[in-house]
């Protein structure tokens, strides 16, 4: 486990809280844990009860770029990375507006031709639809 990565207590906790705040980019770093226990914990936190602020979302456009930009680099990801794709794209799209450069990073995504991140793909242009951007 990473220092930056939340223990499986801590994803379990937080999956039993309501609007929880703060710990959106936590749960997305979670979902590249070696443990598919701490995935999956992550990702049901991120189904229900995490809620992204706007103070988050310069990180997540961070980690959304640098994964997207790895993988297309030899136009491979891999299933973890897809879902941390997926999941980012949809915190972002929980907030009212986004900056210019993390819509663009989004835009990207949409565009993706690749087979492995359709899902993810989708979503990017179901957020950009949605927010107008």
């Amino acid at each position: 486990m990473s220092a930056n990565e939340l223990s499986l207590s801590e994803l379990e906790a937080l999956a039993r809280q309501e609007n929880v705040l703060g710990k959106t980019v936590d749960c997305l770093l979670a979902l590249q844990s070696d443990d598919e226990e701490v995935r999956t914990w992550a990702s049901e936190v991120l189904s229900g009860s995490v809620e992204p602020s706007a103070e988050e979302e310069e990180e997540m456009a961070g980690l959304l770029e640098s994964v997207f930009y790895e993988g297309e680099d030899g136009d491979r990801w891999d299933v973890l990375a897809v879902d941390q794709l997926y999941w980012t794209a949809t915190m972002l799209g929980r907030l009212s507006q986004l900056d210019p450069s993390t819509s663009k990073v989004l835009r990207e995504l949409a565009q993706s031709k690749s087979t492995a991140l359709a899902p993810a793909a989708k979503r990017a242009q179901s957020v950009i639809e949605r927010l107008g951007q």
